[in-house]
């Protein structure tokens, strides 16, 4: 169904919200994956495994990741069991018929984790943000204890609450080497059970043909996209834009509004959006969903 048709699945979940932030991190970072294989960086990064650089490592490096192994991996138990895993019997008894090749998430930051327990079977995923991609360390070296510990509190209100808060994620994206999102990103792609493959910065230009950022001149919104694969569905892409939705910011990006206008029909996720959608200047985007999507999962904040 299309348009004001789509049809609406509410749900009594705890909600998830971003907040904007820039920053540049202290140490030399980049998108690229540090030891050159994205396969070993990131269950690094996630804390899953250290076996490809463990001989690169100092001790202090070693031990602070194996800190950081074991309290992230009792974290991610904990939102696995508070939460994703009761997605998933909700998503088996709500959502067992639907399907569709783009899973979108406006208002979502860097939460991959939710959009894939309630749309496992997308080949595509769309969030959108505030927050900035920014970077991660280009050097083995560069990811201090400092760095670990950093991490695992920008991650921490989403283990505890199933949402990223506005407040939380700014204070931790400016006031750490975090930079932006997108080592959250990599922990919840990689704790989700996926094998990064690669990792592109991207970019929306005027023409709304989305580009890797490389070979663009300049773009209206920029974002990464994670090639990803796992055993059951093989290779597939998660998009992260940073962008703010307000009518008058989205007035000013035509290319962007076209990228998302072209995108096929979707299953949509509005987890938290602050109600966000229920003020007028916010009606493109509700507009925008309301006629891309089959299916809207939301709370009531969407």
């Amino acid at each position: 169904m299309r348009g004001m048709l789509a049809r609406t699945i509410w749900l009594c979940l705890l909600p998830l919200t971003c907040a904007a932030a820039d920053t540049a991190s202290s140490q030399a970072c980049g998108v690229g994956a540090p030891g050159g294989q994205w396969s070993s960086a990131a269950p690094w990064i996630a804390g899953t495994s250290n076996s490809a650089v463990a001989v690169s490592l100092t001790p202090e490096q070693r031990e602070a990741w194996t800190d950081y192994s074991k309290s992230s991996e009792a974290d991610w138990t904990r939102l696995r069991r508070q939460y994703l895993d009761r997605i998933d019997t909700w998503r088996s008894h709500n959502l067992a018929n639907v399907s569709a090749s783009v899973a979108f998430y406006p208002f979502g930051g860097p939460d991959a984790a939710n959009l894939f327990a309630f749309f496992p079977d997308a080949r595509e995923y769309v969030l959108v943000g505030l927050e900035p991609v920014g970077c991660i360390p280009s050097s083995i070296a560069n990811y201090t204890p400092d760095y670990f510990n950093q991490l695992r509190t920008g991650l921490s209100s989403v283990v505890a609450l199933g949402f990223f808060r506005v407040d939380d994620m700014r204070r931790d994206i400016t006031n750490s080497e975090l930079s932006g999102v997108l080592p959250l990103l990599l922990f919840l792609v990689q704790r989700s059970g996926m094998t990064i493959t690669d990792v592109t910065p991207i970019g929306i230009p005027a023409n709304g043909v989305l580009a890797p950022s490389a070979s663009l001149n300049k773009a209206e919104t920029s974002g990464v996209a994670i090639q990803f694969t796992d055993a059951r569905h093989g290779s597939r892409t998660l998009r992260y834009f940073a962008l703010n939705l307000e009518n008058s910011r989205l007035k000013r990006k035509p290319g962007t509004m076209k990228y998302l206008q072209g995108l096929p029909q979707t299953v949509t996720l509005v987890k938290a959006a602050e109600y966000l959608m229920h003020k007028p200047y916010f009606s493109t985007i509700r507009s925008t969903i309301l006629t891309k999507s089959s299916v809207v999962v939301e709370e009531d904040s969407g």
